[in-house]
């Protein structure tokens, strides 16, 4: 009998199958959700069809879960869970439609006060909901749907013209821009970037899984950061 040879790309991604529902959160940077994002696109880039039922399997893992998943947090939250979605739908990875599948989210997000928002952060706050807020309002608009209601959307847009005016990151920044040129209904998009997320730098060996720092971004770094 043969012995079969796999390379690294493959003992990597074959670990990273196997161990996906290892992940101890069902989130974005850190979780399942990421895990999802990467090896959709390694599918893409690699035209590994069968693949896709795992990757399947797993999706439904982190969405039949969502009630779940307390924080709304985008590092390992329902925003960045909902980002996510969003990215599969527009890349044309899935189908489906943003605005059914994010209810849920888009009702708990609604009960926050974006004026008395004190967190501006990617991880917990603001700029991590932005990502969420832009990339589903864009969703909606190509499909025809409508999401948030317009007082949340306008505290959204006070609460970005402040951020505006007293200095920002330039990250945030970006951010508010946009949500005020979409809102003016101009032909704004967001654009997606998964490499955002990523360490640029990550060890093969790291006993992580997840899409920020651990094998699915180490995945992405190695095969996808320059393709996509």
């Amino acid at each position: 009998m043969n012995n079969l040879t796999f390379t690294p790309e493959q003992r990597l991604l074959h670990h990273l199958v196997l161990h996906s529902n290892d992940a101890p959160v069902r989130g974005l940077m850190d979780g399942q959700m990421g895990i999802v994002l990467v090896l959709s696109e390694y599918i893409r880039l690699r035209k590994l069809r069968p693949l896709r039922t795992a990757v399947n399997f797993l999706l439904n893992e982190v969405l039949s879960n969502l009630s779940a998943t307390a924080t709304l947090d985008f590092a390992n939250g329902l925003t960045g869970i909902g980002w996510g979605v969003e990215y599969l739908i527009q890349d044309k990875l899935q189908r489906g439609i943003g605005a059914d599948i994010c209810a849920a989210i888009d009702e708990k997000l609604m009960l926050q006060d974006l004026l008395r928002t004190t967190d501006l952060s990617l991880d917990t706050g603001l700029e991590g909901w932005l990502h969420y807020i832009l990339a589903h309002l864009q969703g909606a608009r190509l499909q025809g749907r409508q999401v948030f209601d317009d007082a949340y959307l306008q505290d959204g847009i006070h609460l970005c013209r402040h951020i505006l005016q007293q200095g920002s990151s330039p990250s945030l920044h970006t951010l508010c821009q946009t949500l005020l040129d979409f809102a003016g209904g101009g032909s704004v998009r967001y654009t997606f970037d998964l490499s955002t997320f990523i360490l640029p730098t990550i060890k093969r060996n790291t006993a992580t899984l997840g899409m920020r720092s651990g094998l699915a971004g180490h995945l992405y770094n190695q095969t996808l950061r320059t393709a996509v």
